[in-house]
Order: structure tokens, then C-alpha cells, then sequence
């Protein structure tokens, strides 16, 4: 330790030079005893004695003296600029986030959850704040805190308030969810809470001084996540969390068989985050009954994975679960998938000849394609999708209808002005069904596009700048989708989107044909469902026993979006008609348990953990001033009570 460690300004106390000063003048003075006299003639050695008396004298103890002593050390102090090392900060705003993913739920080795821990460390955030009264903090200062909890979205718990009882309520009440961390949407938050806008003709943000972000955590969170924290000017990571056993299902999926026999594979994907090795059995249970039972050896902070064969004709609810194993986190211990194998489409291609076409719907086992030409073209009641490719009838059939190149002007799409020539992409829904995240367009590269004019019912699919390239409708009687474009004067047959948009189409409407649903869904996504036509209400029913009321009749696609639960969700129309979907944590980074001690943020930064809220300096040369006033004024009353005593 040296002097910069308590004082921010330790050139002043050279200052401390001064105290000898004063105790030269307490040598100097001479005390002497009043005496009444007749004459001087007869003390003339007296007066001599007031010439030449010496400098100095003995000094004697003076509690005047002791007193100025004191108060100019105080003041040196003061001018210094001393300070202490106090946990808190008054007067600030502190945007306190609480890991409330999956990883969460992980019990330490005291049998307690990183959740719980997680909740006393913010209990004692709210402590160390400031109330505005404490001799240690700014006189009148008040510390406000506002509780966001970090899941698929932010939980906003508790605005921004100085008042601690909230506060406590808001922290005690936390649950963590079957998600992932993700900050893409508190990136905003963030942004507005941690900077202030500063004035000129430039618009610029700088670091907001009194705001600071207390990030509750057992570090496991994607690079994504990282990137948005690396944007944070004042930023402190509490990290709780120590075990590191555990082994979790992180895929489960249902797919046709590559052997060509009439099976289906359900494809199980498992992560080992402990650093020893494990073997682990897995159970595929069909309807309550035990199918098959595999071995698979994980190596140490390893992956693996086995596949379970069902034949065809097997219908119902899948479950994989880990047969006779404890860990400390349980809820990636059991997936769920819903085995409901599609059936067969008859598919009607009208055109006048497109190979990139015919190719792609004809490699589906699924289809059963017929081909005609234009002209030719009667009717659709016998197909249960068609295809119009550089082609629109007059009155647009009820069913599954794609066009291509061309428009249904019956129901309301228009055509405005000449062809776009070469328009670029420029966004695309990632929400929609056909079109979901794991797909780019970015390479989709087209020659020449109609700009069309969409009705009220219609959704955007793919986007440029002056026209929709692929655009969804749905009504009572149709579910359309419209591609704007010749695809044979394009490069989208040999981009990855083309075969994978179209199998998403097949998948979405033989399911729809069949009432089944898509084999697992990831908790925090959302899951679009197509209802039946006569569906106007739906129940969904979540895990947990909680039932939430959905309407159907304003928009045909329902989007559900109350996934934070693992579990089979069921969806019960007032038709009648019930979809069980399953949802599970199928998440890599929150089997992977392992805590992070240190934010490896992007640009190098580096911010350590600590068990609690981060020491901060805090001046306290004010309290040393008070302190001097007080002696400067017993030092008075002592000097008025001898002068008149």
C-alpha cells in the first residue's frame, strides 16, 4: 500500500510542515501573573526582564495548543483528499441484471440452486445501496436500482426506484426459466440506461457517470450476449456457481430414415460438461412403454450422440430421457418429440416447363407429382397443393396455391408499373414458419422482379427495397404463397434457401392437412400453428397446468410465444381439435454448466467476478471538515471561558 491507496491528493500533505510552526509559537510567548503594584521605581528588574528575557522557554501543555494542532491536521487531511474503500456508490443508477436461464436451476454441492445464491447476492446489492443518511456516503445522494431479469427476452422486475423493500420483494420472487441467456433485445435497455446524449450538431452519446450495470451470473452466456456487455462502460460481474457435473440431452429430433426402409430416426444429440469421463444409458419411451434402451460413452467436456429406429406406422409422444442418472441440473435430463410422420401430397406442377421445379418437388418421397401445361389446366379439387409457375387463372382455386411469376389478382394482389431489374435483398421474416432463422436469402440472386402491390391479408416474406420478392396469404378458404420472380432466370435453384424453402413448405402444409406438428420445438422460440379453418379460440395449456387463451379468427397463422417452459405444451382448439407440442432446453450453452469466473468480453476486456457488489473509493474529506468546525469552535469556547473567567 502506498499513499495514492488513501488519498487521491497526497501532494498536500507537505502541509504537515506547518505543525512545528505552532508549537514554536506556544515556546515563544511568555505567561505572566497580573500583580498590582504602587510604582514600578521598585520592579526595574521586572521591566528589564520584559527586554531581555530570553527567546524560549520550557513548553508546557496546553490544551489550546493540542486543539490547533488538531485542526490543522484535519484540515491537511482534508486538502489531500482522503478516501475509503466502501462498498457502493451513492447517487447512482444501478440497472441490476439476474441470470434467470436454464442454468440456474444447476444445484451446488450445498444443495441449493446458482438461483438462490444468485438472490442473496442481489438482497445484499440492495443493502450496500445508498439511503442518503449514511455518514459514508454523499449527504442527501440516494442510490435507485432498477431488477431485469436475463432470459429468451429481459423480465423486467422492478423499475427504477430507491425503495429497498421493493426491491427485496421484486429479487424474491425471481424464477428462472427452461431458456437461454439472450441480451439482443436488453441491448436497447442497456444502450439508453448506461449513456446520455450530449449536445452539438453531431449526435453523441457518452458514458452516463452515475449509471452502472450489476450483471447476477454464473457467466453462461453466448458470444452474442458477450458482444452487447462489451458495450457497457461501467459494468460488474457478481459470479456464483462452482459444480460443473452434468450431462444433457441438447437435440432430439424426428426425421425419415437415409436407408430407404420404411422407419424413422429419432436423433438424439447429448453434452458431457464435467472434466471426467461418463457413460450414460438412454431410454426411448413411446406411450408409456420402453422402446429401446442405448449405451453412450461422453468423453470429458465432450459430446455425443445414438439414434433410436421406429417404424413408420408409430404414432404418439416420444420421450428421451437418461435412465438412472442424477446431475446437478435436471432439466436437460428428458427431451420430448411428437412422432406424427407426414402423409402423402398430391402435388400439381402447371407450367410450361421448369426443371429446377419439378427436380425439387419430385425428390420428396411425400409428393406425388403431376405436371401440365397452361393450357391445359382445368381444375385443382383432386390436389392438395398446385403450383402455377408463369401462370394465374382467372379465379384463384380453394387450397394450397403457389404462384410464381405471376399474381391472384382476384384476391386483391396488384401489379404496379414495370418489372425491378436485379432488385437486391433486403430483410426477410425469421419468425414465419417457411421462412425460419436458420435460412439466409442473402445469396439469392434474381434477374428481373414484378413489383407487386399486397393486400391487407397478405405478409411479407422476402423483401427488397421497392418490392416483396416472396409473400405469404391466408384466408378462410386459401394459405397462398407468392414468388415474384421468373426462378429460372435466377440463381436461387442452386442457393441452399431454394430446396430448404420448399421442404419447409411441403412440411407446413402436409402437417397442416394431417393435423400433426413439427417433431420438437426449442423453449424461447416462437411456434407458428396453423389452426383449422372453423377455429375462431384456442387453449394452450403449458407444462405446468396453466391454461391461456389464444383468438384465431383476426389472424389465420397463430404465433405462440409462452415457450420459456420445457415440457409438452397442448393446444386445444374450440373445435375440438388438440396439437401436443413438444418443447425442450435443447441448448449447448446451458447444458454446458461450466461457470465462468471472467467475462471474456470482445476488444480484449476483461471483467472478474466477485461474490458480492465491487468496492469502490469514496471521498471523505467532508467528514474531516466537520470534524475540524467542531474543534475550531470547543477551541473558542475554551479561550472565552479562560479570557473571562
Amino acid at each position: 500500500m502506498n499513499l495514492f491507496s488513501f488519498f487521491l491528493n497526497p501532494a498536500m500533505l507537505g502541509f504537515l510542515a506547518l505543525l512545528p510552526l505552532i508549537v514554536l509559537m506556544y515556546l515563544l510567548k511568555l505567561k505572566r501573573r497580573p500583580m498590582l503594584v504602587p510604582s514600578t521605581l521598585l520592579w526595574r528588574r521586572a521591566v528589564e526582564d520584559l527586554v531581555a528575557n530570553s527567546p524560549f522557554q520550557k513548553l508546557r501543555n496546553n490544551l489550546l495548543m493540542w486543539l490547533q494542532l488538531l485542526a490543522l491536521l484535519l484540515l491537511v487531511l482534508a486538502l489531500a483528499r482522503p478516501v475509503m474503500n466502501i462498498t457502493g456508490t451513492s447517487g447512482e443508477s444501478i440497472i441490476l441484471m439476474v441470470d434467470l436461464s436454464a442454468s440456474m436451476q444447476a444445484r451446488e454441492s450445498d444443495g441449493r440452486t446458482r438461483l438462490d445464491h444468485a438472490k442473496d447476492a442481489a438482497l445484499r446489492a440492495v443493502e450496500e445501496m445508498s439511503t442518503g443518511n449514511r455518514f459514508l456516503g454523499t449527504i442527501g445522494a440516494r442510490d435507485e436500482m432498477m431488477i431485469l431479469g436475463i432470459a429468451n427476452r429481459p423480465i423486467p422486475l422492478q423499475p427504477m426506484t430507491s425503495d429497498q423493500a421493493m426491491l427485496r420483494a421484486a429479487i424474491r420472487s425471481m424464477q428462472a426459466t427452461d431458456t437461454q441467456a439472450d441480451l439482443r433485445d436488453t441491448a436497447r435497455i442497456l444502450e439508453e440506461r448506461t449513456r446520455i446524449r450530449t449536445t452539438g450538431d453531431d449526435v453523441l452519446f457518452e458514458p452516463n457517470p452515475r449509471a452502472r450495470v450489476v450483471l447476477i451470473s454464473d457467466g453462461v452466456i453466448g458470444a452474442q450476449a458477450k458482444e452487447v456487455l462489451a458495450e457497457v462502460p461501467r459494468l460488474d460481474y457478481i459470479h456464483v456457481g462452482e459444480t460443473t457435473d452434468n450431462v444433457g440431452i441438447t437435440l432430439v429430433d424426428v426425421r425419415e430414415s437415409f436407408s430407404g426402409s420404411f422407419q424413422y430416426e429419432v436423433f438424439t444429440s447429448l453434452l458431457n460438461s464435467s472434466d471426467e469421463d461418463r457413460t450414460v444409458y438412454l431410454e426411448l419411451v413411446v406411450d408409456n412403454e420402453v422402446l429401446d434402451v442405448k449405451r453412450v460413452d461422453l468423453p470429458a467436456e465432450g459430446s455425443g450422440g445414438t439414434v433410436f429406429l421406429v417404424g413408420e406406422d408409430m404414432r404418439g409422444l416420444a420421450v428421451v430421457r437418461l435412465a438412472n442418472h442424477t446431475d446437478a441440473l435436471s432439466r436437460d435430463d428428458v427431451a420430448y418429440a411428437v412422432i406424427a410422420p407426414p402423409s402423402e401430397m398430391r402435388v400439381l406442377l402447371v407450367s410450361r416447363g421448369n426443371p429446377f421445379l419439378e427436380r425439387v418437388l419430385a425428390v420428396d418421397p411425400r409428393v406425388r407429382l403431376s405436371v401440365t401445361r397452361s393450357d391445359g389446366y382445368t381444375s385443382a379439387d383432386d390436389y392438395d397443393m398446385v403450383v402455377f409457375d408463369r401462370f394465374a387463372p382467372a379465379v384463384t382455386p380453394p387450397g394450397n396455391i403457389v404462384y410464381i411469376n405471376d399474381i391472384p389478382r382476384d384476391l386483391g394482389f396488384e401489379l404496379e408499373g414495370d418489372p425491378l431489374k436485379t432488385p437486391r435483398v433486403m430483410d426477410w421474416s425469421r419468425v414465419h414458419s417457411l421462412t425460419p432463422q436458420f435460412i439466409s436469402f442473402d445469396g439469392m440472386v434474381v434477374g428481373e422482379s414484378l413489383r407487386i402491390s399486397l393486400p391487407p391479408q397478405a405478409t411479407s416474406l422476402v423483401q427488397t427495397e421497392e418490392t416483396d420478392l416472396i409473400s405469404y396469404y391466408e384466408s378462410d378458404n386459401n394459405r397462398i404463397v407468392v414468388i415474384g420472380f421468373d426462378i429460372t432466370r435466377s440463381y436461387w435453384p442452386i442457393d441452399a434457401s431454394f430446396p430448404v424453402f420448399f421442404t419447409n413448405l411441403l412440411d407446413e402444409w402436409s402437417r397442416v392437412r394431417s393435423g400433426a406438428v413439427s417433431a420438437a420445438y426449442r423453449t424461447g422460440s416462437t411456434i407458428a400453428v396453423i389452426p383449422p379453418r372453423e377455429a375462431t379460440t384456442a387453449i394452450l395449456r403449458t407444462p405446468s397446468g396453466e391454461r391461456i387463451p389464444h383468438l384465431t379468427d383476426e389472424m389465420r397463422t397463430m404465433y405462440l410465444t409462452e415457450t420459456t417452459e420445457a415440457g409438452i405444451y397442448t393446444l386445444i382448439f374450440d373445435t375440438g381439435w388438440e396439437n401436443e407440442l413438444a418443447v425442450n432446453l435443447s441448448s449447448t450453452q446451458e447444458s454446458n454448466i461450466v461457470p465462468q469466473p471472467t467475462l471474456e468480453l470482445p476488444g480484449g476486456r476483461q471483467v472478474e467476478g466477485t461474490s458480492s457488489t465491487t468496492a469502490r473509493n469514496r471521498e471523505i474529506w467532508f467528514l474531516l471538515v466537520l470534524v475540524i468546525l467542531g474543534v475550531l469552535m470547543l477551541e473558542w469556547y475554551i479561550y472565552t471561558k479562560r479570557s473571562f473567567a
